[in-house]
């Protein structure tokens, strides 16, 4: 696999864009979403290979506004001290997983990656504003007890929904490392994702994007 191995989505708004890469050692999603009108950039798990990320944000051109975490695991965050050095944007995540970015290493995979420092924790319910839009946070734990999701919403109501390790293409976030829990992520999934509108496009963690109605009907976990 290829670091970086970016692709565009096309959004209902123009004035949107949405970037994947497949940074880290194990290719995890990091998102750039970046509204035009606002010239505004958000970085949803910067994972890695931080110089592949960088010149992606560079090509955008607009600021960084937030750097945000959908949890605290190793291979969501590789780049999060490098990106706050080089943007000054603040770091979020959600209090629960705030302590997992200053360890430097996870034991059981026997990685390394630079500490950081959260400049916000996040709790279920805050809206961050961007540009003409917001971030909902979702607090989905299961995965991780500070697993959330971001549900981007507008003035027409909610547009897609970044799900991190929780929600995948059919399938969903493993529950045998420290702090998860099958019960509380089907919990969280059930009462936080699936309530809302089915037509929402996913953009997890791992893997291809999915919609909300294609898990309800398909997805193993959740029938």
């Amino acid at each position: 696999m290829e670091a970086g191995n970016m692709v565009e989505y096309k959004l209902k708004n123009e004035n949107l864009r949405l970037l994947r890469l497949e940074l880290g050692e194990i290719g995890t999603n990091c998102y750039l979403l970046a509204d035009a009108a606002a010239e505004e950039t958000v970085v949803i798990d910067p994972a890695g290979d931080f110089p592949i990320l960088w010149q992606a944000v560079k090509g955008l051109g607009y600021p960084v506004k937030y750097i945000l975490n959908t949890h605290g695991h190793w291979d969501h965050i590789g780049a999060n001290a490098e990106l706050q050095q080089k943007t000054g944007a603040p770091l979020m995540i959600h209090a629960a997983d705030a302590p997992l970015l200053q360890q430097g290493t996870d034991r059981m995979f026997r990685v390394r990656y630079q500490p950081s420092r959260a400049d916000r924790t996040l709790s279920d319910g805050d809206e961050l504003p961007f540009g003409a839009y917001k971030l909902r946070v979702l607090h989905t734990p299961g995965h991780t007890p500070g697993g959330v999701c971001f549900v981007l919403s507008g003035k027409a109501g909610n547009e897609l929904i970044f799900s991190g390790d929780t929600l995948f293409q059919l399938s969903i976030g493993r529950t045998d490392l420290p702090g998860g829990s099958y019960d509380d992520l089907i919990h969280s999934i059930r009462t936080k994702l699936l309530p809302l509108d089915e037509k929402l496009p996913v953009f997890p963690g791992h893997g291809p994007h999915t919609f909300l109605a294609d898990e309800k009907q398909y997805n193993p976990f959740l029938r």
